[in-house]
This record gives structure tokens, sequence and C-alpha cells, in this order.
């Protein structure tokens, strides 16, 4: 896509993650309408018995109860996140089939409880477990569909569109929300998984991001005349 005017950068992430991710955005008129919204399941977070916590969202940071334990994370934004929260965080990993290879690898003690939302993918505490690493989840929140609204409709009506989305479960929402876009319309992704998510017409349209994090979207955005200063 060449973009030849102030392009529309459209973020669909939970309200908190979008404003944050806007924060010191140059170079696009930036359009925040979420297609989802973190809500807790009320689900118990046992720890007894836990020598690790696996942490593949940024999202399951602020259902873990406090605790003196090692914190297994993907990607440096949930790192940074169970930091904040007093635990001993390392990234793992950029995606969840990462993290399981450097753990497997590393095999630490378990029981491990890998704490997430109610759609997930990857079955992350299965697998792990059947590398030997005892590993028990938790569903914790739930990431619940908000309806489009007027903001977001207008939003596809405008030239130049960038749409970065940045979980498959972002990507199935707004491929849902916006069955058709507009040709010259970009899909930032990501991840292959991301891609993957989307049905084969918007593929066309889409482009996998080199680094699954947030300077890895930046990076991308930024060869569109789209410049980021916060992390």
């Amino acid at each position: 896509m060449q973009v030849h005017q102030t392009p529309t950068l459209l973020l669909t992430r939970p309200r908190a993650a979008s404003e944050r991710f806007s924060a010191g955005i140059s170079g696009a008129e930036v359009v925040i309408s979420p297609l989802m919204e973190i809500v807790a399941t009320g689900a118990d977070v046992p720890l007894d018995g836990i020598t690790g916590l696996v942490l593949t969202s940024e999202n399951a940071v602020r259902f873990a109860p406090s605790a003196d334990l090692p914190a297994f994370c993907v990607g440096p934004r949930t790192a940074d996140a169970a930091r904040a929260a007093g635990f001993v965080a390392e990234v793992m990993g950029p995606d969840a089939s990462g993290l399981v290879r450097q753990l497997a690898t590393r095999h630490p003690a378990g029981p491990l409880l890998h704490i997430h939302g109610t759609h997930t993918r990857g079955d992350v505490a299965g697998r792990l477990s059947a590398a030997g690493i005892e590993t028990r989840s938790v569903i914790a929140y739930d990431q619940q569909k908000v309806t489009p609204d007027a903001t977001f409709h207008g939003a596809l009506a405008r030239p130049h569109l960038i749409i970065p989305l940045f979980s498959p479960r972002s990507a199935d929402l707004f491929a849902k929300a916006a069955p058709m876009l507009p040709k010259d319309a970009l899909i930032l992704a990501l991840s292959q998984a991301v891609a993957d998510a989307l049905p084969e017409v918007m593929q066309a349209q889409t482009q996998v991001v080199a680094a699954a994090n947030g300077a890895g979207m930046s990076a991308a955005m930024q060869r569109y005349g789209i410049v980021r200063d916060s992390p």
C-alpha cells in the first residue's frame, strides 16, 4: 500500500491497551474502537504448591495473586507488567510456542500454573506437562466481544486505513466485524498466527511484522510514515 496522505490507524484492542499503544503516535489519525474487553471470570487462582507462573499475555498479570514466584512470560510487555506486580519475570520467547520450547529446554521444577483467558491457543499447560513439567491452568478472564460502533464503521470508510492486530482473537473479531476491507487498507499482524486467524481474502492485504512485539509493530508502522515514540 502506498500512502500519499495521512493514514488512519484503527486500534481495536481493549481501550486501556489501545490508549497506551497510541501514546506518542504521530503521522496518523488514531481511531480507537475496541472490539473486546477483558472481564474476570471469578475463577479461583490457587497458588498452593505452585513453583512458578506461566503468563502468555499481560492481561493475565492483573489476575495473579501476589506471591514470591518466578513468572515465565511471553514477550517483554508481559514481563514488564509481571515485574511491576512484584514477580521475578523472564521473557521466554515471543509467543506461546517459543515459551514452551525454552521451558522444555530449561525444565524448571513444577508444578507451574498457566493463568490465561477463555480464548487461548497452543495448549501450553498440556504441552509443558507432556514435556515432563507439571503445569496446571486456570481461566482467569474472558476476552468478551464488544459490538462494533459507529466509530468503527466510520473508520472503515476512510482512505489509507492501517489496522494493527495483536492476537488471533483480535483478528477473528475484526474479520467478523469488517467482512470487507477497502482496497487500499492494510492489516499489520503481530505474528503469523494472527495472520492465519484472518480469512484468506484479508490475508492478501496483511503483512506480518518482523518482530512479534510492540517495537516490531512500531517499526512496521514507520514504513508508512507513522512514528511511535512510546515503548
